[in-house]
């Protein structure tokens, strides 16, 4: 599991990746080898950061979980997103990071939090509402620590709310022992029908 690198191979990552209603993801948009929508490319993140880099992002892996149902960062709102005998399920994804996304020496920049945010809640948008490539209307982060490099982070997305071509989607940045890094909140829209 998660590509067998060894970034990925340490006790908290294990533990996380061994959950029962953990999914694998199998090259989802982004990944190297995955096959793009038409009208998206995620080169960005399949190129230009190219996944195996040693430099930027050295592995990612994508996989699905249900929201745990204590999580803290769930807002209140989160029951209009499914009926009440349905559990949500959350978009996540482990990077692994090289210096390549550095700001200050051993700490990525700012930006590639909201980068990954971005990536990840534009994912859980496009999951939940069935649109090819919905478009960041606005996106808030809050950053509440750095982000070491080289390391590791896992950044989750869920659906807050639906309401017709809008999906309000929340995640967060967090690193070993669930220590909150970065949290954001974006409001996606879904393109109009026939048009990407």
């Amino acid at each position: 599991m998660a590509d067998n690198h060894p970034d990925f191979d340490v006790s908290w990552i294990r533990e996380l990746l061994s959950q029962p209603d953990t999914r694998p993801l199998t090259n989802p948009p982004g990944h190297p080898q995955s096959k793009p929508s038409p009208g998206v490319s995620n080169s960005l993140f399949s190129e230009t950061l190219a996944a195996n880099s040693p430099d930027a992002i050295r592995a990612q892996f994508m996989f699905t979980r249900p929201v745990p149902i204590a999580d803290p960062t769930t807002s209140s709102s989160s029951a209009t997103i499914s009926s009440p005998t349905t559990q949500p399920v959350e978009q996540c994804m482990l990077v692994s990071l090289g210096r390549g996304v550095d700001g200050k020496l051993g700490r990525a920049h700012g930006g590639f939090s909201a980068l990954l945010l971005d990536h990840v809640l534009g994912r859980t948008a496009a999951v939940e509402s069935g649109a090819t490539a919905p478009a960041t209307a606005t996106m808030t982060v809050d950053y509440k620590a750095p982000v070491d490099t080289p390391g590791v982070v896992l950044v989750r997305g869920w659906l807050e709310k639906l309401e017709g071509r809008k999906a309000w989607v929340c995640g967060t940045v967090e690193g070993e022992g669930a220590k909150v890094m970065a949290t954001g909140r974006a409001l996606f829209i879904a393109p109009k029908i026939g048009k990407i």
